[in-house]
This record gives structure tokens, sequence and C-alpha cells, in this order.
């Protein structure tokens, strides 16, 4: 569990620091901000990645933000935000080509900022339609490696890899990392669903879903996590075993 890295590309030095201190204090961490566009594709070869970007559409350099865009869509596939004062037709359809999740005027104030960011990952998001009678989570949004949970009035980053287990609560279910505890509106069941072909994530019980990077100890009736005790049934028995060769 980590703060989501936003990268911020701005040429307006101004309008660059003022999203850099309104972000920091909603809880986000700043990767730039860059002012070219051929500078921001460095951090997508260094460690943290980018999670999310907020790119002007007039950038400094050979590449405006459009074409910045198009260059990362060639090998990531992350939320972007287009920040723009242009709000003509012309730059409006030129910047749909490349399928950014949101706009955001200048000048913009910080409710709008907040949105924009919530409305890019839940965009971003690869959510199945509920079933009839089964609601969808309103707090949690899957994307290829990770799980974005809302916390209170932020964001908060969950990697696939850290999650130990996810426990039935009600119609809702419990995600639990080393560090922290996160309870998701949805049931236990739909976010399985979500979750198939993870080949490390497997539900084991009616109440729980367990990573098996994490298992430590595997009896008749219990799998072992640190010291919670987790049930399964026999019936997964087998495929919980062959799994675990397969890590």
């Amino acid at each position: 569990m980590d703060k989501i890295n936003i990268l911020i590309v701005e040429d307006d030095p101004i309008i660059a620091a003022d999203l850099q201190d309104r972000l920091e204090d909603m809880g986000y961490r700043i990767l730039g901000p860059v002012a070219a566009g051929e500078n921001a594709l460095a951090f997508f070869n260094q460690d943290p990645l980018p999670d999310l970007v907020i790119m002007d559409v007039q950038l400094e350099g050979e590449w405006d933000g459009i074409e910045t865009t198009r260059h990362i869509r060639m090998q990531h596939d992350l939320p972007i935000i287009f920040l723009t004062s242009n709000s003509d037709d012309k730059t409006f359809n030129e910047a749909k080509q490349v399928n950014p999740q949101a706009f955001l005027s200048k000048p913009f104030r910080g409710r709008d900022l907040k949105h924009a960011i919530e409305l890019s990952i839940s965009r971003s998001a690869s959510k199945a339609e509920a079933p009839s009678g089964e609601a969808a989570a309103d707090n949690a949004f899957l994307l290829k490696d990770r799980l974005f949970i809302k916390v209170k009035d932020r964001m908060v980053r969950v990697f696939f890899k850290d999650i130990l287990w996810v426990e039935a609560d009600d119609y809702y279910c419990k995600v639990v990392t080393r560090e922290k505890e996160f309870l998701v509106t949805q049931t236990l069941k739909k976010f399985g669903e979500e979750l198939e072909g993870i080949p490390t994530i497997i539900r084991v019980h009616r109440s729980y879903i367990v990573n098996l990077s994490h298992v430590e100890e595997i009896g008749d009736l219990y799998l072992h996590i640190g010291k919670q005790q987790i049930p399964f049934t026999r019936a997964v028995r087998e495929e919980v075993l062959s799994r675990l060769q397969n890590i």
C-alpha cells in the first residue's frame, strides 16, 4: 500500500507549482514537474512509476500533450488527465483521439482537480457490470496490476502482490495488507470475479480469498498467512497445490 504517484507535465512553472502543492496536500506523491513532453517519458523507465499523469495540452519542445500521450500509450496504459486553457472544438477533438480519462480547464478549483483524479481512475478501471440485484463497488477500482481504493477524501493504491487476503464482511469485503486493512463496498463474490485471471489469487472459502504468494503453511483444513488461520475447502485443495507449484 502506498501513495499514488502523479506525474505533472506542465510548461507554466506557476501552474505546475500550484498543482504540486494542491496534490501534495491531498496526499499524493508528485513526480516532476516537467515542461517538455519528451522529458516525461524518462519517468516510465525508473522507479517509482507514475500511476496517473496530469498533462498540459500545450508544452515546450517538439511534442505537445497530445503527441506525448500517444507515445506514453504505446507502452503504458494508465489514467491521463488533460489540462488546458484552450477549450475550442478543434483542440478537444484532437485530444479525444488519444482517449484521456478527463479534461481539466484552467483555471481550476481544488474540488475540480480532486474529482478529475477520481473520475480518471474509475474510467481506467476494468470493472465488469454488476449482476442484477447486486450493487457495484463505488470505492474500489481495479487496473492491470493494482487496486485503487477511495478512503475518506483520497485514493489509495494497493498492488495485487501486496494483498495478503480478502475477507467477507456482510455485503462488503475487507482487503488486508501487511500495513493496513481497507473496507471495499462490494461483496466477496463480486470482488473475486474481478480478480479472476490472477494466478496467485484464489477464493478458498465462501468467506476468504487469499494471495498464495503469502501462504506460509498448509494444513488439512486451514491455510496460514502470518498468524492468520484461514479455512479452505477440500474441493479447492488440489487447485491450491497446483497453483503453488507454478508460483
